[in-house]
């Protein structure tokens, strides 16, 4: 029988998935405005939501209570796909296809205060300074599509982070299954 953490942890693989296809295809169509705040927020719902099944559920959350982190990670085999895929899907966010006017290391957040905006097929950026332009098709989908990965990344993070929580749900295994005077039953 398969525990309910596996059933979650796969709801969170097929969220990143998405993710990751959103991700690839914004490099190539201009992506809409507002998916970058939903890609920011989606991930970290994930949190909250665990958080309240678990209470729903009456599992102690207490530190004392929690398992081992080896035990919270298993299947060890799903765990490494998971961490190769958000690691690959992150390369995808912030460290392919970046824009000539990024810098630094890690170049998320670069058009921060920057508006795009689309009329009759036209396309147009606002930038911080209040510099109003038109701009070509394809510089839209690379500045516009590289400001919704960078959001994007950020709920990448947080499903990292559920799946982790995510091990705290499933019930004490043999190991965990001590009796009150402190022997294994």
């Amino acid at each position: 029988m398969v525990d309910e953490t596996i059933w979650i942890r796969l709801a969170i693989a097929a969220v990143l998935l998405g993710y990751a296809v959103i991700m690839w295809m914004s490099h190539l169509v201009p992506p809409p405005l507002f998916l970058g705040g939903l890609l920011a927020l989606i991930g970290w719902l994930f949190l909250p939501g665990l958080y309240l099944l678990a209470r729903l559920r009456r599992i102690d959350m207490s530190r004392a209570a929690q398992p081992p982190v080896k035990e919270l990670l298993r299947p060890w085999a799903l765990t490494v796909a998971f961490g190769a895929f958000a690691a690959a899907t992150l390369f995808l966010a912030i460290g392919w296809d970046v824009p000539n006017v990024c810098y630094g290391p890690v170049p998320v957040n670069c058009f921060k205060g920057y508006q795009w905006s689309t009329e009759n097929g036209h396309y147009y950026h606002t930038t911080a300074d209040g510099i109003h332009a038109e701009i070509s098709q394809q510089t839209y989908v690379r500045e516009a599509g590289f400001d919704l990965r960078s959001a994007a990344s950020f709920g990448v993070y947080a499903m990292c982070l559920a799946w982790f929580a995510a091990g705290v749900l499933r019930g004490p295994s043999q190991a965990r299954k001590v009796s009150t005077s402190g022997q294994q039953l």
